[in-house]
Parts: C-alpha cells; structure tokens; sequence
C-alpha cells in the first residue's frame, strides 16, 4: 500500500477488528480511515517529507498535488488556531524564540496518546513525535509543549 513512499511494515486496523466489530460480528474489513494506523517515526517522518515535496518521492508523483491542496483546505474551524481539512489538522502555532512571539503555520496528523506528525511548510520542516498518554484528556498538552518550548525555539531565531 504505501511502497512508492518507501514506507517499512505497517499494520492498519480494519472495521472487523474495532471492539464494536467483534461485539456485533459486524464491520467490512476495510482500513479504518480516521484512526489504526501503526507505523515507525521515521516512516511517519517520510509522509511528512511526503507532504513537503508536494505528493512527489524520488521524482514520481505519488499525490496528487491538487489533492494535497484540497486536503489542507479548511473545511471546519476548531478554534482561532486550529482548523481541519480532508483527515488532516491545519494550524499556527505561536511561541517565543529571541525574545519575540512567533507565528508558524502547520498541517499535521494526530494519533491517540499524543502521537503526532507536523509538517511546517514555511520552514521545511517535518517533525514526529510519539507519546503514550493513550486515551488521556490532556494527551495533546506534552507534544505542544516540546514543540513550543523546545523544538521550534531552537530552529527559529
């Protein structure tokens, strides 16, 4: 599924193996599209380059760009930073670097316990962080917090 990416061994969850399947002997067996999805950072780090190179790996288009583009079209506002397209996030992420306040626009993916893929185009830049604070209310608050006080201080300046 994901070879021209150059993607390792993957495992994605299908409709037969959700808790709901398997209680009401229902689901279709088809890739869940919104979640179960297991892969390495560094394989995650590729979609994110993926998404840098506008849909092309090693010269051959993958993605369409003009899909690309749809996807990281706001269909929904979350609130004033945070927007969702097509299955992914949109962002800007404000933090401090030299003693001022910055603005970075983001696309991002977000798994369950704080796994999460950002892609700033503006810096071209990819970074994957993985956590495991699985069904947690506040799972989103350590990935934030490396990326505003850590990660993103160090590269902007």
């Amino acid at each position: 599924m994901f070879d021209p990416v150059g993607l390792g061994p993957t495992e994605w969850i299908t409709a037969k193996e959700t808790w709901v399947a398997r209680q009401s002997g229902g689901g279709d067996g088809e890739p869940i599209a919104a979640s179960g999805l297991r892969m390495t950072p560094r394989d995650l780090a590729r979609i994110g380059q993926l998404v840098l190179d506008n849909g092309v790996v090693d010269g051959r288009e993958v993605v369409p760009a003009d899909w690309l583009a749809a996807c990281f079209t706001p269909r929904v506002s979350m609130n004033e930073l945070t927007r969702y397209g097509y299955q992914w996030y949109l962002g800007d992420m404000e933090f401090l670097a030299g003693g001022k306040v910055h603005l970075e626009h983001w696309v991002g993916a977000f798994g369950n316990g704080g796994q999460r893929l950002w892609v700033f185009p503006d810096l071209e830049l990819t970074i994957v962080v993985t956590a495991g604070n699985y069904s947690e209310p506040e799972q989103w608050l350590p990935p934030i917090r490396v990326m505003r006080e850590v990660v993103l201080p160090s590269i902007v300046v």
